[in-house]
Protein backbone atom coordinates (compact mmCIF):
# COMPACT_ATOMS: atom_id res chain seq x y z
CA UNK A 1 0.00 0.00 0.00
CA UNK A 2 0.92 3.46 -0.87
CA UNK A 3 0.70 6.11 1.72
CA UNK A 4 0.67 9.72 1.07
CA UNK A 5 1.32 12.15 4.14
CA UNK A 6 0.33 15.60 3.11
CA UNK A 7 0.14 19.13 5.73
CA UNK A 8 3.63 18.61 7.58
CA UNK A 9 4.75 21.46 8.73
CA UNK A 10 9.19 21.82 9.54
CA UNK A 11 10.94 19.54 11.13
CA UNK A 12 12.11 22.60 13.12
CA UNK A 13 9.27 22.35 14.78
CA UNK A 14 10.25 19.27 16.99
CA UNK A 15 6.37 18.57 17.78
CA UNK A 16 5.25 18.72 14.40
CA UNK A 17 8.20 16.51 13.74
CA UNK A 18 7.23 13.94 16.32
CA UNK A 19 3.65 13.39 14.93
CA UNK A 20 5.22 12.66 11.24
CA UNK A 21 7.78 10.03 13.00
CA UNK A 22 4.91 8.53 15.37
CA UNK A 23 2.64 8.24 12.53
CA UNK A 24 5.58 6.82 10.55
CA UNK A 25 5.87 4.23 13.41
CA UNK A 26 2.17 3.38 14.34
CA UNK A 27 1.74 3.39 10.06
CA UNK A 28 4.38 0.56 9.69
CA UNK A 29 3.41 -1.19 12.92
CA UNK A 30 0.08 -2.11 11.23
CA UNK A 31 0.60 -1.84 7.59
CA UNK A 32 4.18 -3.45 7.84
CA UNK A 33 4.43 -3.73 3.75
CA UNK A 34 3.21 0.06 3.02
CA UNK A 35 5.36 2.70 1.29
CA UNK A 36 5.33 6.55 2.64
CA UNK A 37 5.81 9.93 0.73
CA UNK A 38 5.71 12.83 2.82
CA UNK A 39 4.36 16.70 1.47
CA UNK A 40 5.95 19.48 3.33
CA UNK A 41 5.93 23.03 3.27
CA UNK A 42 9.55 23.21 3.65
CA UNK A 43 11.21 19.98 1.73
CA UNK A 44 14.25 21.53 1.69
CA UNK A 45 14.95 21.18 5.55
CA UNK A 46 12.83 17.89 5.94
CA UNK A 47 14.66 15.87 2.97
CA UNK A 48 17.27 15.46 5.83
CA UNK A 49 15.58 15.16 8.70
CA UNK A 50 12.95 12.04 7.28
CA UNK A 51 14.03 8.44 6.01
CA UNK A 52 10.98 8.60 3.78
CA UNK A 53 11.17 10.82 0.50
CA UNK A 54 9.97 13.98 1.43
CA UNK A 55 8.58 16.63 -1.71
CA UNK A 56 6.71 19.86 -2.02
CA UNK A 57 3.33 20.69 -1.49
CA UNK A 58 0.98 20.75 -4.59
CA UNK A 59 0.73 24.79 -5.41
CA UNK A 60 2.62 26.02 -2.46
CA UNK A 61 2.34 29.64 -1.81
CA UNK A 62 3.80 31.90 0.82
CA UNK A 63 2.14 32.24 3.92
CA UNK A 64 4.81 34.86 5.99
CA UNK A 65 2.57 37.29 7.79
CA UNK A 66 4.79 40.45 6.42
CA UNK A 67 3.47 39.26 2.82
CA UNK A 68 2.21 42.12 1.33
CA UNK A 69 -2.14 42.83 0.78
CA UNK A 70 -1.19 42.61 -3.10
CA UNK A 71 0.66 39.15 -2.47
CA UNK A 72 -1.83 37.61 -0.45
CA UNK A 73 -4.24 38.40 -3.02
CA UNK A 74 -2.33 36.71 -5.69
CA UNK A 75 -2.00 33.45 -3.30
CA UNK A 76 -5.98 33.67 -3.14
CA UNK A 77 -6.55 33.98 -6.29
CA UNK A 78 -3.94 31.13 -7.37
CA UNK A 79 -5.61 28.89 -4.87
CA UNK A 80 -9.29 29.32 -5.39
CA UNK A 81 -9.06 27.92 -8.84
CA UNK A 82 -8.31 23.97 -6.93
CA UNK A 83 -10.35 24.57 -4.41
CA UNK A 84 -13.94 25.50 -6.30
CA UNK A 85 -13.06 22.66 -9.41
CA UNK A 86 -11.78 25.09 -11.39
CA UNK A 87 -8.41 23.42 -11.53
CA UNK A 88 -6.79 19.96 -11.16
CA UNK A 89 -3.57 19.77 -9.85
CA UNK A 90 -1.19 17.42 -11.66
CA UNK A 91 1.18 15.38 -8.83
CA UNK A 92 2.94 11.98 -9.49
CA UNK A 93 2.55 11.77 -5.68
CA UNK A 94 -1.42 11.68 -5.80
CA UNK A 95 -1.70 9.32 -8.55
CA UNK A 96 1.00 7.32 -6.63
CA UNK A 97 -1.09 7.10 -3.41
CA UNK A 98 -3.56 4.35 -2.49
CA UNK A 99 -4.61 6.38 0.98
CA UNK A 100 -3.47 10.10 1.50
CA UNK A 101 -3.41 10.91 5.33
CA UNK A 102 -3.17 14.41 6.30
CA UNK A 103 -0.84 14.89 9.21
CA UNK A 104 -1.75 15.22 12.98
CA UNK A 105 -1.61 18.69 13.95
CA UNK A 106 -3.70 21.79 14.70
CA UNK A 107 -3.57 23.67 11.31
CA UNK A 108 -7.43 23.69 10.25
CA UNK A 109 -8.38 26.93 11.88
CA UNK A 110 -8.62 30.25 11.18
CA UNK A 111 -8.79 33.87 13.25
CA UNK A 112 -9.10 35.55 10.19
CA UNK A 113 -9.36 34.99 6.29
CA UNK A 114 -6.56 32.66 6.37
CA UNK A 115 -3.86 31.94 3.23
CA UNK A 116 -2.79 29.02 5.41
CA UNK A 117 -5.60 27.68 5.92
CA UNK A 118 -6.84 27.68 2.20
CA UNK A 119 -3.29 26.30 1.28
CA UNK A 120 -3.78 23.35 3.72
CA UNK A 121 -7.46 22.79 2.14
CA UNK A 122 -5.84 22.40 -1.23
CA UNK A 123 -3.91 19.94 -0.30
CA UNK A 124 -7.04 17.88 0.85
CA UNK A 125 -9.10 18.57 -2.02
CA UNK A 126 -6.05 17.87 -4.17
CA UNK A 127 -6.96 13.96 -3.37
CA UNK A 128 -10.60 14.11 -3.96
CA UNK A 129 -9.91 15.15 -7.52
CA UNK A 130 -7.64 11.71 -7.78
CA UNK A 131 -10.17 9.95 -6.34
CA UNK A 132 -8.03 8.71 -3.16
CA UNK A 133 -9.73 7.80 0.25
CA UNK A 134 -8.59 10.87 2.80
CA UNK A 135 -7.74 10.36 6.68
CA UNK A 136 -7.57 13.35 8.91
CA UNK A 137 -5.06 11.87 11.49
CA UNK A 138 -5.62 13.00 15.45
CA UNK A 139 -5.72 16.98 14.41
CA UNK A 140 -7.49 19.59 16.50
CA UNK A 141 -9.56 21.39 14.16
CA UNK A 142 -10.83 25.42 15.06
CA UNK A 143 -11.46 27.56 15.89
CA UNK A 144 -13.32 29.28 12.81
CA UNK A 145 -13.86 33.10 13.41
CA UNK A 146 -14.29 33.84 10.07
CA UNK A 147 -17.57 33.00 8.14
CA UNK A 148 -16.04 32.25 4.84
CA UNK A 149 -13.34 30.04 6.20
CA UNK A 150 -15.55 28.04 7.38
CA UNK A 151 -17.57 27.49 4.36
CA UNK A 152 -14.71 26.15 2.76
CA UNK A 153 -13.69 23.94 5.68
CA UNK A 154 -17.15 22.46 5.74
CA UNK A 155 -17.03 21.77 2.05
CA UNK A 156 -13.62 20.10 2.36
CA UNK A 157 -13.99 17.82 5.56
CA UNK A 158 -17.77 16.74 4.23
CA UNK A 159 -16.00 14.84 1.92
CA UNK A 160 -13.34 13.36 4.08
CA UNK A 161 -13.54 9.41 4.75
CA UNK A 162 -12.58 9.83 8.25
CA UNK A 163 -11.45 12.77 10.69
CA UNK A 164 -9.74 11.71 13.86
CA UNK A 165 -10.08 14.53 16.32
CA UNK A 166 -7.40 14.78 19.74
CA UNK A 167 -9.84 17.08 21.91
CA UNK A 168 -13.54 17.60 22.30
CA UNK A 169 -13.62 20.96 21.86
CA UNK A 170 -12.66 20.04 18.31
CA UNK A 171 -15.56 17.64 17.94
CA UNK A 172 -17.82 21.25 18.54
CA UNK A 173 -16.05 23.31 16.20
CA UNK A 174 -17.41 20.83 13.37
CA UNK A 175 -20.86 21.15 15.08
CA UNK A 176 -20.57 24.71 15.00
CA UNK A 177 -19.72 25.56 11.08
CA UNK A 178 -22.58 22.37 9.84
CA UNK A 179 -20.14 19.84 9.07
CA UNK A 180 -22.00 16.88 8.46
CA UNK A 181 -19.59 14.08 8.04
CA UNK A 182 -20.19 11.14 10.36
CA UNK A 183 -17.15 9.14 10.58
CA UNK A 184 -15.77 11.25 13.28
CA UNK A 185 -13.85 9.51 15.98
CA UNK A 186 -11.81 11.20 19.08
CA UNK A 187 -8.37 9.77 19.62
CA UNK A 188 -5.24 11.01 21.48
CA UNK A 189 -2.57 13.17 20.03
CA UNK A 190 -0.31 10.70 17.66
CA UNK A 191 2.79 11.84 19.35
CA UNK A 192 2.28 9.83 22.47
CA UNK A 193 2.71 6.80 20.44
CA UNK A 194 6.29 7.96 19.37
CA UNK A 195 8.95 5.97 20.41
CA UNK A 196 12.23 7.30 21.96
CA UNK A 197 16.13 6.62 22.04
CA UNK A 198 18.42 6.75 24.86
CA UNK A 199 21.30 9.68 24.22
CA UNK A 200 24.87 9.28 25.31
CA UNK A 201 24.60 13.27 24.95
CA UNK A 202 21.80 13.46 27.01
CA UNK A 203 23.20 10.99 29.78
CA UNK A 204 26.52 12.87 29.65
CA UNK A 205 24.53 16.44 29.98
CA UNK A 206 22.49 15.62 32.89
CA UNK A 207 25.19 14.32 34.90
CA UNK A 208 27.41 17.39 34.59
CA UNK A 209 23.93 19.49 35.20
CA UNK A 210 23.42 17.33 38.66
CA UNK A 211 27.81 17.28 39.48
CA UNK A 212 26.70 20.80 40.19
CA UNK A 213 22.84 21.37 41.55
CA UNK A 214 21.68 19.17 44.35
CA UNK A 215 18.01 20.06 43.79
CA UNK A 216 14.95 18.94 41.55
CA UNK A 217 15.18 19.85 37.78
CA UNK A 218 12.21 21.36 36.51
CA UNK A 219 11.96 21.32 32.47
CA UNK A 220 10.54 24.44 30.77
CA UNK A 221 9.21 25.50 27.22
CA UNK A 222 8.31 28.63 26.38
CA UNK A 223 6.98 30.53 23.11
CA UNK A 224 6.26 33.62 21.96
CA UNK A 225 3.25 34.25 20.96
CA UNK A 226 0.92 37.17 19.36
CA UNK A 227 -2.57 37.03 21.61
CA UNK A 228 -4.16 37.48 18.30
CA UNK A 229 -7.92 37.50 20.56
CA UNK A 230 -6.89 40.48 22.81
CA UNK A 231 -5.91 44.31 21.49
CA UNK A 232 -3.34 45.48 24.08
CA UNK A 233 -0.98 42.52 22.58
CA UNK A 234 2.14 44.00 24.14
CA UNK A 235 0.91 44.31 27.80
CA UNK A 236 -0.49 40.45 27.99
CA UNK A 237 3.03 39.30 26.20
CA UNK A 238 4.72 41.23 28.93
CA UNK A 239 2.46 39.45 31.63
CA UNK A 240 3.21 35.92 30.16
CA UNK A 241 6.79 36.78 30.47
CA UNK A 242 7.16 38.00 33.51
CA UNK A 243 5.20 35.30 34.81
CA UNK A 244 7.57 32.84 33.43
CA UNK A 245 10.49 34.74 35.23
CA UNK A 246 8.19 34.60 38.62
CA UNK A 247 8.07 30.95 38.62
CA UNK A 248 11.59 30.44 37.69
CA UNK A 249 12.36 32.30 40.90
CA UNK A 250 9.79 30.76 43.15
CA UNK A 251 10.89 27.17 42.17
CA UNK A 252 14.71 28.18 43.24
CA UNK A 253 13.58 29.45 46.39
CA UNK A 254 10.83 26.98 47.09
CA UNK A 255 12.01 23.97 46.51
CA UNK A 256 16.20 24.82 45.80
CA UNK A 257 15.17 23.45 42.05
CA UNK A 258 17.17 24.32 38.71
CA UNK A 259 14.96 25.35 35.46
CA UNK A 260 16.00 24.33 32.16
CA UNK A 261 14.45 25.92 29.29
CA UNK A 262 14.63 23.57 26.27
CA UNK A 263 13.66 25.21 22.54
CA UNK A 264 10.71 22.24 21.42
CA UNK A 265 11.04 25.08 18.26
CA UNK A 266 13.65 26.37 16.36
CA UNK A 267 11.92 27.61 13.14
CA UNK A 268 11.20 28.03 10.48
CA UNK A 269 11.28 31.80 11.39
CA UNK A 270 12.31 33.71 14.32
CA UNK A 271 8.72 34.52 15.51
CA UNK A 272 8.87 30.35 16.25
CA UNK A 273 12.43 30.02 17.26
CA UNK A 274 11.74 29.43 20.98
CA UNK A 275 15.35 30.23 22.00
CA UNK A 276 14.80 33.74 21.13
CA UNK A 277 12.13 34.22 23.95
CA UNK A 278 13.87 31.72 26.49
CA UNK A 279 17.35 33.75 26.09
CA UNK A 280 14.50 37.10 26.75
CA UNK A 281 12.87 35.18 29.62
CA UNK A 282 16.69 34.44 31.35
CA UNK A 283 17.94 37.91 31.26
CA UNK A 284 19.39 39.06 34.59
CA UNK A 285 18.39 35.50 35.77
CA UNK A 286 21.70 33.49 37.43
CA UNK A 287 22.44 30.79 35.13
CA UNK A 288 22.58 28.41 38.59
CA UNK A 289 19.21 29.06 38.95
CA UNK A 290 18.07 28.56 35.04
CA UNK A 291 19.84 28.02 32.00
CA UNK A 292 18.81 27.44 27.97
CA UNK A 293 19.54 24.25 26.68
CA UNK A 294 19.90 25.37 22.72
CA UNK A 295 20.96 22.40 21.47
CA UNK A 296 19.03 20.67 18.31
CA UNK A 297 17.47 17.89 19.29
CA UNK A 298 15.69 15.23 17.78
CA UNK A 299 12.25 14.91 18.97
CA UNK A 300 13.18 11.03 20.07
CA UNK A 301 16.37 12.18 21.93
CA UNK A 302 13.68 15.35 23.27
CA UNK A 303 11.56 12.73 24.55
CA UNK A 304 14.36 11.02 26.03
CA UNK A 305 15.36 14.36 27.77
CA UNK A 306 11.78 14.98 29.59
CA UNK A 307 12.00 11.67 31.11
CA UNK A 308 14.92 13.05 33.10
CA UNK A 309 12.86 15.99 34.90
CA UNK A 310 11.36 15.84 37.93
CA UNK A 311 8.54 18.23 37.05
CA UNK A 312 7.62 20.00 33.53
CA UNK A 313 5.92 23.41 32.85
CA UNK A 314 5.32 23.09 29.07
CA UNK A 315 3.85 26.03 26.81
CA UNK A 316 4.42 23.70 23.42
CA UNK A 317 1.91 21.39 23.66
CA UNK A 318 4.20 18.71 22.27
CA UNK A 319 6.73 19.18 25.12
CA UNK A 320 3.60 18.39 27.41
CA UNK A 321 3.05 15.02 25.58
CA UNK A 322 6.55 13.78 25.39
CA UNK A 323 7.03 14.48 29.00
CA UNK A 324 3.90 13.03 30.36
CA UNK A 325 4.53 9.94 28.33
CA UNK A 326 7.25 9.33 30.09
CA UNK A 327 4.68 10.02 33.55
CA UNK A 328 6.38 13.48 34.15
CA UNK A 329 4.15 15.33 36.65
CA UNK A 330 3.31 18.28 34.46
CA UNK A 331 1.80 22.09 34.19
CA UNK A 332 0.69 23.10 30.77
CA UNK A 333 0.19 26.49 29.69
CA UNK A 334 -2.35 26.88 26.52
CA UNK A 335 -2.04 29.10 23.96
CA UNK A 336 -4.81 27.41 21.77
CA UNK A 337 -7.93 24.94 22.98
CA UNK A 338 -5.74 21.66 21.67
CA UNK A 339 -3.26 22.60 24.89
CA UNK A 340 -6.44 22.54 27.25
CA UNK A 341 -8.18 19.74 25.64
CA UNK A 342 -5.35 17.36 25.49
CA UNK A 343 -5.01 17.85 29.74
CA UNK A 344 -8.66 17.35 30.53
CA UNK A 345 -8.70 13.82 28.49
CA UNK A 346 -5.95 12.91 31.17
CA UNK A 347 -8.16 14.82 34.20
CA UNK A 348 -5.55 16.92 34.61
CA UNK A 349 -7.66 20.16 34.25
CA UNK A 350 -6.50 21.72 37.39
CA UNK A 351 -2.94 21.69 35.58
CA UNK A 352 -3.31 23.80 32.77
CA UNK A 353 -3.66 27.73 32.76
CA UNK A 354 -4.82 30.02 29.21
CA UNK A 355 -2.06 31.79 28.28
CA UNK A 356 -3.76 35.06 28.36
CA UNK A 357 -5.11 34.56 31.54
CA UNK A 358 -1.96 33.64 33.25
CA UNK A 359 -1.01 35.74 36.64
CA UNK A 360 1.79 35.26 38.73
CA UNK A 361 0.49 34.40 42.07
CA UNK A 362 -1.89 31.69 40.61
CA UNK A 363 0.76 30.18 38.31
CA UNK A 364 3.17 29.60 40.96
CA UNK A 365 0.16 28.13 43.18
CA UNK A 366 -0.36 26.05 40.20
CA UNK A 367 2.98 24.81 39.86
CA UNK A 368 3.66 23.97 43.74
CA UNK A 369 0.45 22.00 43.60
CA UNK A 370 1.55 19.57 41.25
CA UNK A 371 5.19 19.51 42.88
CA UNK A 372 3.31 18.61 46.30
CA UNK A 373 0.90 16.18 44.00
CA UNK A 374 3.89 14.86 42.01
CA UNK A 375 4.00 10.82 43.34
CA UNK A 376 0.19 10.79 42.74
CA UNK A 377 0.38 12.57 39.82
CA UNK A 378 3.56 9.80 38.58
CA UNK A 379 1.02 6.87 39.62
CA UNK A 380 -1.70 8.31 37.89
CA UNK A 381 0.56 8.61 34.28
CA UNK A 382 1.58 5.13 34.77
CA UNK A 383 -1.77 3.06 35.00
CA UNK A 384 -2.92 5.72 31.77
CA UNK A 385 -0.59 6.36 29.76
CA UNK A 386 0.04 3.09 28.10
CA UNK A 387 -3.90 2.56 26.89
CA UNK A 388 -3.48 6.17 25.69
CA UNK A 389 -0.79 5.01 23.21
CA UNK A 390 -2.70 2.46 22.13
CA UNK A 391 -5.58 4.41 21.39
CA UNK A 392 -3.30 7.12 19.21
CA UNK A 393 -2.70 4.04 16.78
CA UNK A 394 -5.89 3.69 15.80
CA UNK A 395 -6.07 5.95 12.86
CA UNK A 396 -3.37 4.04 11.40
CA UNK A 397 -5.02 0.23 12.08
CA UNK A 398 -7.92 1.54 9.49
CA UNK A 399 -5.90 2.54 6.65
CA UNK A 400 -5.53 -1.20 5.62
CA UNK A 401 -9.41 -1.01 4.75
CA UNK A 402 -9.23 1.71 3.00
Amino acid sequence: MNILLINAHSSKNKGDAGIVLSMIDAIKKHNVDCSIRIHSRFPEIDNEFYEEQVNACVDNVSIDPDTSKIEKIGSVLKLLPNLKNVRKIKSDDYEWADVVVSCGGGFLLSHRFSVALMQHLVQIKTAFDYGKPVVIYSQSIGPFYNTYMQKLAKEILDKVDHIFLREAVSMRWLEKIGCKNKNVMLVPDSAFSMGEVSSPRIDSLMEDIKASHEGPIIGFTVRDWNFPEVTDTQAYRSKYIASIRHAIQFIHQRYKGKVLLMPQVLGPNDFNDDRIISREVLAGIDARIAELLSFDFHPRELKYLYSKMDMFVGTRMHSNIFALSNHIPTVAINYEHKTRGIMEMLGLHDYVVDISDIEQQSFIRMIDRCWQNRQELRDKLASEIPSVVEQAELPAQILKAL
